[in-house]
């Protein structure tokens, strides 16, 4: 199960976040979001990173050059895109595409032009027209993550918290959890604290689904495994 912070732009937080146990550090390359990384601020959390974490760049409707090149010149290990994307963009780059929606209601995952076993991000509707379509910081209705994790791969995002996280995961079941705004004591500024507790307890809360799964195989037996 993946764990994912986003919004990362100093190394002291990069390290904060792996040595907490998360898979993905996100680093922003919209310019228009409060959490935008410059290229000296990636480099500094991709050499924080060592390897011990994969680097995610966050972008919103990227041309296929300008994802091409930021992949490369950052050394990312995926990209998420936001907005309106071309799914021929999967061909164009060389590394895991994670697809970020907005759905109002479980119908909007389910007829996204994008491929069937592609990994989806799900974020909450912007508020406005011309807001951005990811980081939102507004929970998503955990009823429609739950409709869509059941049939496909999802990242659950949308204004997730250390002390919501746990229930969000128990609720959803999802493949990986994803935070940023509300791991925040201001705008792109994130708190230590907020998000060493944030990976602890998506952890705890990942083992402890994945034991009431096991335990749950095991009293169905042979005969519960066959249906």
């Amino acid at each position: 199960m993946i764990v994912k912070v986003c919004g990362v732009r100093t190394a002291a937080i990069a390290e904060c976040a792996v040595d907490a146990g998360a898979d993905w550090v996100g680093v922003v390359l919209e310019p228009r979001s409060p959490r935008h990384a410059g290229d000296a601020e990636v480099e500094a959390v991709w050499r924080a990173l060592a390897g011990r974490a994969d680097l995610v760049g966050v972008m919103v409707e990227p041309p296929a050059e300008r994802c091409r090149a930021l992949t490369r010149r950052h050394r990312l290990d995926a990209v998420q895109l936001h907005g309106r994307v071309d799914p021929t963009v999967v061909g164009d780059v060389d590394v895991t595409v994670i697809r970020g929606v907005n759905p109002a209601g479980p119908g909007d995952a389910f007829i996204t032009e994008w491929w069937p076993d592609g990994l989806l991000l799900l974020d909450s509707p912007p508020r406005t027209g011309r807001a951005l379509p990811g980081g939102t910081g507004v929970s998503i209705d955990l009823e429609t993550a739950a409709e869509v994790a059941a049939h496909r791969l999802i990242i659950l995002a949308g204004g997730l918290t250390p002390d919501t996280v746990a229930a969000a995961i128990e609720r959803v079941r999802p493949y990986g959890v994803d935070a940023s705004s509300g791991l925040e004591s201001s705008p792109g500024v994130k708190d230590p604290g907020r998000v060493r507790d944030f990976v602890v307890a998506a952890r705890e809360a990942f083992a402890t689904v994945e034991a009431c799964r096991k335990l749950a195989a095991h009293a169905a037996g042979p005969q519960g495994g066959r249906r």
